[in-house]
């Protein structure tokens, strides 16, 4: 493999931490390792990132990034309430399936002892309007009054279980039954008042 830029070397080095990360897990990882799936020297690693735990808090934002592009996506204010919810968790779920890799390692590291708080907390940015749209959400009586954090952790909850069994083949989660997965979600967490919005 040929490597021209640096920018090149260094997203060499993101998805092949990536790549193996989900492949071997965090301890069967080593940089040496990294560097040679990379096709770069194992000093290089050292230009762009200080250690191990650096590249993978920097692969992590990079990803949480993404995944925050990809949430936003067709965001449109004109809807009501109810359809951008759906529109949200469409876009999430979407996500997820289409980047299996990068839902694996998500999934390992965010649920690792190896992420900080810091960094977790850091990377909300990404998807931050969504957080924001969801605490509106019950502020203005469309969403039940539930703490803002166990709210958001047990949505993404829903998401993440429905791409699972989509992405194992347990079912195929497409088209009508797609719509009643998040009809079920809308309704674990919408007011009586907004009962007849789906």
């Amino acid at each position: 493999m040929t490597i021209h830029s640096q920018s090149d070397k260094k997203q060499a080095i993101l998805s092949a931490m990536l790549k193996l990360i989900t492949e071997n897990g965090f301890h069967a990882t080593p940089m040496s390792l990294v560097a040679t799936e990379a096709g770069v020297a194992a000093g290089t690693i050292y230009h762009y990132f200080a250690n191990k735990d650096q590249l993978i808090s920097e692969l992590y934002s990079h990803l949480k990034q993404k995944m925050g592009i990809a949430l936003l996506q067709d965001e449109n204010l004109s809807l009501a309430y109810p359809y951008r919810f759906s529109l949200f968790w469409k876009n999430l779920f979407t996500f997820f399936i289409e980047n299996p890799v990068e839902f694996k390692f998500l999934e390992q590291y965010s649920n690792s002892p190896f992420i900080s708080t810091e960094t977790r907390d850091d990377n909300q940015v990404f998807y931050k309007p969504v957080i924001d749209f969801l605490a509106d959400g019950i502020a203005e009586g469309h969403l039940r009054p539930l703490p803002l954090e166990f709210l958001v952790e047990s949505l993404f909850g829903h998401v993440v279980t429905a791409a699972k069994f989509h992405l194992a083949g347990t079912q195929e989660i497409t088209g009508d039954l797609l719509d009643s997965v998040v009809k079920s979600s809308w309704d674990s967490v919408r007011t009586e008042e907004f009962s007849g919005y789906f």
